[in-house]
């Protein structure tokens, strides 16, 4: 008597994996067709100015702007690990067993200390970039650059 052969419920952990490599086939697939697409323009900003936004609008006056930022890179490092500097001492007051809340609301102050000089010499970067273009090349970028305007004001606050 020959024995019916005994069939194999596929494996749970089989049915997983062909799954998650169908997803990762489209999200490759859709990474690649991405990048192939070609923008003749660059996009407008959603909110604000930079250097590097005023470069790639401007092409012309990239190098005064890198010059610019050149200038100032160092003390844009400098604040960059100061800023990072204040998280992680935050974070590692939260995590500490012995959770001190004033502690924290102090790394908490430092954070924002830290975050607001960064910021304040982006802003300088900025008006000095801006200061370096042309009448017409200022022109150029307020036509390109999105305005803000009372629904995108909304949208920031309802945080959407």
């Amino acid at each position: 008597m020959s024995e019916a052969p005994v069939r194999q419920k596929p494996s749970l952990l089989l049915i997983l994996s062909l799954c998650l490599n169908v997803a990762l086939l489209g999200v490759v697939g859709v990474m690649v067709w991405r990048s192939n697409e070609q923008e003749l323009e660059p996009r407008a900003p959603r909110a604000g100015l930079s250097a590097q936004m005023l470069m790639r609008l401007v092409p012309a006056e990239k190098v005064r702007i890198e010059a610019i930022l050149a200038e100032h890179r160092p003390r844009l490092r400098e604040l960059r690990t100061n800023a990072m500097r204040a998280r992680v001492g935050s974070f590692r007051i939260l995590t500490d067993h012995n959770f001190d809340s004033t502690a924290f609301a102090k790394a908490l102050a430092e954070v924002q200390t830290a975050d607001a000089a960064l910021e304040a010499e982006t802003m300088t970067i900025t008006a000095e970039s801006v200061a370096a273009l042309t009448p017409q090349e200022r022109t150029l970028v307020v036509g390109k650059v999105q305005k803000p305007d009372r629904a995108s004001l909304k949208r920031f606050f309802r945080g959407h």
